[in-house]
């Protein structure tokens, strides 16, 4: 990670990107042996995996890795920070980042495409490892910025209800098929790193051929409702990740 620190100014000029263009990026976030060491751990991941899809959620799988020391990076971190305070107003008391690592690949990996879903972070960044070069690439389209920030945890959980039904996603499917210009479609490249607002934004990953890889290390920042007691109690009834607000634990992007 070339970048140990941000000025104001620097911070500012991000976050204006992302309000108006929906995303904002840093060029060659990871170095060309950075990215060699990630491109490796996704090649003995996914052949682990059976050649499918498969993700490494937290820190600890990815131990002794350079994502693993990205997770805990103060700088990035408190880089995080800045942008939220500077887009919110208001100061985030996190001071860690859920992160994961989402290798699309096989039948798996076209069955985890095309969901489009809200983030429960404010911030998503993400830094593609592996992308296909031709065909099927799985860019990132979003609807950016659709939504504000929830004052209550009850009224983000009826905005991914009105997202996460069958009708719904097939509506934002055609959407997409017919190539409607108000999606923004992003190319990512591998080593960069991409920023925007996944709170606020509609968003999926377009799909990638069976015999493709597309591998990204995905990290989070400020859980909006991570204090909400009704999200508490409804994790702990539901027991299960299929919820329609447990989405984030395994990043859809």
């Amino acid at each position: 990670m070339p970048y140990s620190s941000f000025s104001d100014a620097q911070v500012n000029s991000l976050i204006k990107a992302i309000d108006s263009d929906g995303y904002a990026v840093l060029p060659d976030w990871a170095s060309p042996t950075q990215l060699n060491e990630m491109q490796a751990l996704v090649t003995r991941t996914v052949a682990a995996a059976g050649n499918d899809y498969v993700a490494l959620a937290g820190r600890q799988a990815v131990t002794g890795t350079p994502m693993y020391d990205w997770g805990n990076s103060r700088d990035f971190i408190d880089l995080c920070r800045r942008i939220v305070a500077g887009a919110t107003g208001e100061r985030s008391s996190d001071t860690t980042l859920t992160q994961t690592l989402r290798c699309l690949t096989g039948n798996g990996g076209r069955r985890e495409s095309l969901i489009f879903h809200y983030d429960s972070f404010v911030l998503t960044t993400i830094m593609p490892v592996c992308m296909p070069e031709s065909g099927e690439r799985g860019d990132l389209v979003m609807l950016p910025n659709r939504r504000p920030i929830r004052r209550t945890y009850l009224r983000n959980l009826i905005d991914k209800v009105l997202v996460d039904n069958r009708w719904v996603q097939r509506y934002m499917k055609n959407r997409v098929t017919r190539n409607d210009q108000a999606l923004t479609r992003i190319v990512m490249q591998p080593g960069h790193l991409y920023l925007f607002w996944g709170y606020r934004s509609l968003h999926t990953n377009l799909p990638v051929a069976e015999d493709a890889l597309r591998a990204t290390a995905v990290f989070h920042y400020h859980n909006v409702h991570g204090s909400s007691s009704l999200a508490s109690r409804l994790r702990k009834s539901l027991g299960t990740l299929n919820g329609p607000d447990i989405q984030d634990d395994v990043p859809q992007t």
